[in-house]
């Protein structure tokens, strides 16, 4: 029994020898937790419900099998009666849960991989249903499970590792997904009380391997796919030394698993038709030595309503539908756009209806499936596709991207049907009886970087997905001029966003001085008083004047300076800086009085100062004025 250890959180963690665990507290609710190893996922307890969370994004990391690496690796089993693991976590570490006594485990559509030893010794768990998205079951994953009565695998799954479900001996039967192409060595050894193993489709191609199924003793029969493999003592092997007593197999005839049966000595039975089930995947394929054949599937509804029965894939087929030996429909193509059969029709509940696919003379891979007609609901679960700004090409002045049915494909779909049903399945053109159509209208509406919303059409229905546009940088090289430093402009070919580096530090020389009202008719400017109504022309390039009168303006050569006066008469002043260098020009006193600008100072000006522009240029702004009035 391991000891119980307990967390105190305060400024810092201290670490002492013994705890109660009922002092475990955390931050606030909206705080993820404390951080696991270096990556973006983070732990929490709520002491109140003994609910462990683990939040954040992306793969919890790999643990190690001890206390200092699993921070409730020493917690009693009763103090972890729940887990809850947030969506947005893609994958459980090595070791993570391992012997966590937990009685519920919620885990997230999100989640893409189980590691080694993360879920094995769960002891509080009788059963585990994974969700779909689910592709890698690592070995070990579930080792040693004594208590796991019952399994729900999703049609995500793609490998069960090596001991992944070893030693789970109150498993009583389980279900290899169609999608599972890899069932690894001793992934079911010594699940003693497995009854019943069943292959989604006996069409799939999956590969078992040593042992798998090996010390399985209550496994008295199982149906083997036509294109599914076996191992050495995969099936059949109560030990090493024993078969299990009375164990068959059903097989079809000249198939991998036929050769294993007569091998092996089991009895056997020969199958030749394929049992299907709506919502499951049955793939096959029509090579050069099967091309006049046909394959023959057999339907029995659970419930009287419209089915539609269609194939996808590379090979243009044909089927045939019949009840009781009559022909009652059939179907080449379902339409111009798509060479797989599509049959819509009432099938009665309890019936068993037969389907004989055919090729029309064509080689090739194809997938049959069966639905309800009436779909109710359609919607995508967290779709997402990322471009780069590059991908898109310029059609007048809109970047249009182009949306491909591929890029789309590993998209989740959910599916509600009227009669109550529902399935999750990864994005086809065609689903349950209609056209999956990506909507484009990137011409009104264009797709600016950073995500975007877009929208795919199921019949009348609508479901939207986002699509992230990355920046693509292009380069425009700046080179220095009088008054800025040189660079290199990296700028959006999709948005405004740019930044710059590379800087080139201008070399022009600066000049500075200030301005001064003139005092009187001489040029005089005792009192130094800043005018700034005043801005300054070099080259064609154009300098402001600071409000204490002061200015800054910068040039490459010698050139003339020209102080453009508002309210007076112009200044010019030449410059030899090739000489000099960088200096200061000095004072320069300009008059600012001519408010009316006839080239004069006199009671007009007087007038307009008082009546107009006084609140504008200030109360002390005449205070030299009368020293230029021309009384006319």
């Amino acid at each position: 029994m391991k000891k119980l250890v307990s967390i105190f959180l305060a400024l810092t963690l201290v670490f002492v020898a013994s705890f109660s665990f009922g002092s475990v507290s955390f931050a606030a609710d909206d705080d993820l937790g404390i951080r696991l190893k270096n990556s973006n996922t983070f732990y929490k307890y709520d002491n109140d419900t003994k609910t462990l969370y683990i939040n954040g994004t992306g793969d919890i990391p790999n643990l190690s099998n001890n206390s200092s690496s699993i921070p409730w690796f020493d917690w009693a089993d009763d103090k972890i009666q729940n887990v809850v693991v947030a969506e947005g976590i893609t994958s459980i570490g090595n070791y993570v849960f391992y012997q966590v006594g937990a009685t519920s485990f919620s885990l997230p559509r999100s989640l893409k991989k189980i590691g080694r030893y993360s879920l094995s010794c769960t002891r509080g768990m009788k059963e585990w249903t994974l969700p779909f998205g689910v592709q890698t079951i690592s070995d070990y994953a579930f080792y040693n499970c004594i208590y796991m009565e019952k399994l729900n695998l999703p049609s995500s799954v793609k490998t069960i590792g090596d001991s992944a479900f070893y030693n789970c001996r109150s498993l009583k039967n389980v279900n290899i997904p169609s999608s599972v192409t890899a069932v690894g060595r001793k992934s079911f050894y010594g699940c003693s009380s497995l009854g019943e193993v069943n292959f989604a489709s006996l069409t799939q191609t999956t590969a078992v391997s040593l042992s798998a199924f090996f010390g399985c003793s209550s496994l008295k029969s199982v149906d083997i796919p036509m294109n599914t493999s076996c191992n050495t003592q995969s099936f059949g092997y109560a030990n090493s030394l024993t078969k299990v007593d009375g164990f068959t197999m059903g097989v079809f005839k000249n198939s991998l698993a036929y050769s294993y049966a007569v091998g092996n000595g089991f009895d056997y039975t020969l199958i030749d038709s394929v049992p299907v089930k709506c919502g499951v995947e049955y793939a096959a394929s029509f090579t050069d030595d099967n091309i006049n054949d046909t394959f023959h599937y057999t339907f029995t509804p659970d419930k009287t309503q419209e089915y539609v029965l269609y194939s996808m894939g590379g090979c243009d087929t044909y089927a045939k539908l019949y009840l009781d030996g009559e022909l009652i429909a059939e179907n080449d193509d379902i339409d111009k756009s798509l060479n797989g059969f599509g049959i819509k029709q009432k099938l009665e509940k309890g019936k068993t209806y037969d389907l004989f696919v055919g090729s029309m003379k064509m080689t090739g891979n194809f997938r049959v499936r069966v639905y309800p007609l009436n779909v109710s609901t359609f919607s995508i679960y967290n779709g997402k596709i990322t471009m780069s700004a590059a991908d898109g090409r310029l059609v007048g002045n809109t970047r249009i991207f182009n949306i491909t049915k591929n890029m789309l494909s590993n998209f989740v779909v959910d599916l509600d049907f009227a009669d109550g049903t529902s399935d999750s399945l990864y994005l086809d053109e065609y689903i349950a009886g209609e056209h999956v159509k990506i909507v484009d209208n990137q011409r009104e509406n264009p797709f600016s970087c950073g995500e975007n919303k877009a929208t795919l059409l199921f019949g009348d229905k609508s479901a939207e997905y986002s699509v992230y546009i990355e920046h693509s940088y292009a380069e425009k090289v700046v080179e220095p001029t009088a008054d800025d430093d040189g660079y290199t402009l990296h700028y959006c070919i999709n948005c405004d966003v740019s930044y710059k580096d590379n800087f080139v530090p201008t070399t022009s020389y600066v000049i500075t001085g200030n301005c001064v009202m003139d005092e009187d008719d001489f040029g005089g400017h005792p009192h130094n008083v800043p005018y700034s109504h005043v801005y300054i022309t070099v080259d064609g390039r154009k300098y402001s004047v600071n409000s204490d009168g002061t200015f800054t303006v910068r040039t490459f050569e010698d050139c003339y300076i020209t102080f453009n006066n508002l309210y007076g008469g112009n200044a010019v002043r030449k410059v030899d800086v090739t000489n000099n260098g960088s200096y200061n020009i000095g004072t320069i006193a300009l008059e600012g009085y001519d408010l009316n600008g006839d080239g004069y100072v006199n009671a007009k000006d007087y007038a307009i100062y008082y009546k107009e522009m006084r609140e504008k240029l200030g109360e002390n702004y005449w205070q030299f004025g009368d020293n230029f009035l021309i009384w006319q």
